[in-house]
């Protein structure tokens, strides 16, 4: 098995940090080496012995965090994980495995809520510009259990190539993912989902769910993500994402202000941006029809077709 770097962004709960230092310790296969990027926390995070800690004088976002372990990892591949999540023994093990024997850019598996539902799998997008985590919330079952190759994939818990991860720092937090996912695909790097590398993912244990920090957050990466890829072509589409999306926000109690600002579109190949988003918002629709369809969703197609 190739050696790992694994990478923990942390900000605050040291807790967290150390629970998950220390799973990564009793993997089948640890890591070569533990970075850990402290994202300026106001009390510093005191790393266990053989750790290397980086610190951010300031708070620059899991992005940076993540840009900051990266550059100084060692090994080829980087396990990049939230510290809120609890790893099977043998998960760093079948990810790095599967991008040499698979021919991948990227690994994902399985995420469990700690109530036994999915908190998710691989990421899929719309033309809308929403991503969804596909199986969040589900049971268990047929469909979330097929090894396949992937677009997207949310950074909860990967390994990737260390040469393939560059997130845009511009996001600082959330959707960070998505549009390094985008931008992979569209350069033709792929993934690959193996559902038997799983975890136990909290969610949300440094923002909170659905507090104002994260739902602003939200909404702001979404903008960003449309203004940077999709429009104009996904105008429409846009429209009616960004009003389901605040309404989500506002059924969670929140409706954050989201300032404006100048977000310059990235020249892509358009064709294969089509291409891409086709494929994924098909298969988010054959996935959502064939489980319980989220309302979100639901209106979503409804109001696309």
């Amino acid at each position: 098995m190739p050696q790992v770097t694994a990478i923990l962004p942390t900000y605050g709960h040291p807790d967290l940090t150390l629970s998950a230092i220390a799973r990564l310790r009793e993997q089948s296969a640890p890591p070569a080496e533990i970075i850990v990027v402290d994202d300026g926390a106001t009390t510093p995070f005191a790393p266990p012995p053989g750790v290397h800690l980086l610190r951010h004088d300031t708070n620059r976002g899991f992005a940076a965090a993540v840009n900051t372990g990266v550059r100084a990892a060692r090994t080829d591949l980087v396990a990049i994980l939230n510290n809120d999540v609890t790893l099977a023994p043998d998960w760093l093990e079948r990810l790095a495995s599967v991008i040499s024997s698979q021919t991948v850019d990227f690994a994902c598996g399985k995420l469990y809520r700690p109530d036994g539902l999915i908190d998710g799998t691989f990421d899929l997008l719309c033309r809308g510009g929403l991503a969804w985590r596909a199986g969040n919330g589900r049971p268990d079952g047929p469909l979330w259990s097929t090894p396949q190759r992937i677009l997207f994939t949310s950074y909860t818990a990967v390994v990737a190539k260390r040469d393939a991860v560059a997130l845009d720092e511009t996001y600082h937090s959330y959707y960070e993912d998505v549009e390094w996912s985008l931008r992979a695909a569209i350069d033709n790097q792929t993934g690959y989902f193996d559902p038997s590398a799983t975890g136990v993912h909290t969610g949300s244990a440094t923002a909170g769910a659905w507090s104002a920090y994260s739902t602003r957050q939200l909404l702001r990466n979404h903008r960003r993500l449309a203004r940077q890829y999709l429009l104009p072509e996904y105008q429409r589409e846009y429209r009616i994402a960004r009003t389901l999306l605040r309404a989500h926000c506002l059924n969670h109690g929140q409706w954050p202000d989201v300032p404006t600002e100048s977000i310059p579109a990235k020249a892509v190949d358009r064709k294969r941006l089509a291409e891409l988003l086709t494929a994924s918002e098909n298969q988010l629709r054959q996935l959502q029809a064939e489980s319980t369809p989220d309302r979100l969703w639901r209106w979503y197609f409804r109001l696309t077709i």
